[in-house]
């Protein structure tokens, strides 16, 4: 097979093509509301999958609000001080010249709002609603997170209760999640469609990226966008090959492979949190299994090797060569999302070997086998 790109080429197109993705994202900013001891912050750990106040660049913002900003994760954080009922006219001031002032700088308006109730308070107060009145009328979409839902009843009744107060009050105006601060319990709450409807509530697309991008709690999520994104390097790759191409250039496929790998690696946050000496050996590694899975699989990647006629790649070949691939890498992605990677090069390349590769490959020629 020929080599028309050094390893050095394909190398720097992944990091252009990373950075260029990354370029794209915008990072959009939410605003956490509730009183003291709600439990805000364990609800930014079940959404983002780490501590992000101790890892953030903190910045005072108007009274009574931080905003954190952690490098290289597209999403910004405002927190209010948590009110107590004998400072709450304080804190709606406060809101009111935040929200306000927010609202004459671009980058600093709130995209959307969580306020978080508990349910270990057993009750909504008329504040709460006020409060919430006072959000709708902002314009800043607003969901209602009920937070420490492993203290309701095994049947839910206060969380149910707590949803039939805020629908008598505004309807479908606000929607209502339930969360909990139990690992397993939140695999029956609202995790999963809390970040949903955060997504869908965002304005922008490029703002709806660097959410998708951020959150580590529904990674059903990244997968989707992931396989529409594969899909569509799988439409270029049948573009190439629409006039056969002989198999000793098929490498002309590996630099659109690469933008494809560096393209899935930004939506599953694989490579943003790492330095660049890492992101190098990244490039490097990922370049590597890119042309030895071409190299090696070419010819028995496809289970009908008839349809590889007189030696060249045709539309399809060069199609599902392109596909399997990037499901391979979404999956092993997938994996090491799960695995809480975070720079470790050494699980990395435990993840990211040939033999997984292949794996997934071949599990992906089976399941699309007509």
């Amino acid at each position: 097979m020929n080599s028309f790109f050094s390893e050095d080429d394909l190398k720097n197109k992944f990091n252009k093509e990373f950075e260029s993705f990354k370029n794209n994202i915008k990072s959009p900013n939410v605003l956490i509301l509730g009183q003291t001891g709600v439990g805000k912050s364990s609800l930014i750990n079940t959404i983002f999958g780490q501590d992000l106040a101790n890892i953030s660049n903190i910045k005072p913002e108007t009274r009574g609000f931080k905003k954190y900003s952690a490098p290289n994760i597209p999403v910004n954080i405002i927190d209010s001080e948590g009110y107590e009922l004998h400072n709450s006219e304080k804190f709606r001031d406060d809101l009111s010249l935040f929200i306000n002032d927010s609202l004459s700088r671009i980058q600093e308006q709130i995209h959307i709002g969580w306020y978080c109730l508990s349910i270990s308070s057993s009750r909504i107060l008329p504040y709460d609603i006020d409060n919430l009145s006072f959000l709708i009328k902002s314009k800043i979409p607003t969901a209602v997170i009920l937070t420490q839902c492993d203290n309701d009843t095994p049947d839910g009744t206060i969380a149910e209760r707590f949803i039939q107060e805020i629908k008598k009050h505004f309807n479908e105006s606000i929607f209502c999640f339930q969360v909990s601060n139990d690992v397993e319990i939140n695999k029956g709450l609202d995790v999963e469609k809390l970040i949903k409807w955060s997504e869908n509530s965002l304005s922008d697309d490029n703002l709806k990226l660097g959410f998708l991008i951020a959150q580590k709690a529904d990674l059903k999520a990244k997968t989707k966008r992931a396989n529409i994104i594969i899909a569509g390097y799988a439409v270029s790759a049948a573009a190439i090959g629409a006039s056969p191409i002989p198999l000793s250039d098929a490498a002309l496929l590996i630099p659109l492979q690469t933008a494809m790998a560096a393209h899935l690696f930004t939506i599953y946050g694989l490579g943003v949190k790492t330095p660049e000496i890492l992101k190098s050996i990244i490039s490097g590694r990922v370049v590597s299994i890119i042309g030895k899975s071409l190299a090696g699989n070419i010819l028995k990647l496809i289970p009908a090797v008839g349809s590889v006629v007189g030696g060249v790649i045709n539309a399809s070949v060069a199609s599902t060569i392109t596909a399997s691939l990037g499901f391979a890498l979404s999956k092993l992605a997938e994996k090491a999302i799960a695995s809480g990677w975070d720079g470790n090069m050494q699980l990395f390349d435990s993840i990211f070997t040939e033999e997984n590769i292949d794996t997934f490959i071949k599990e992906y020629q089976i399941s699309n086998k007509k």
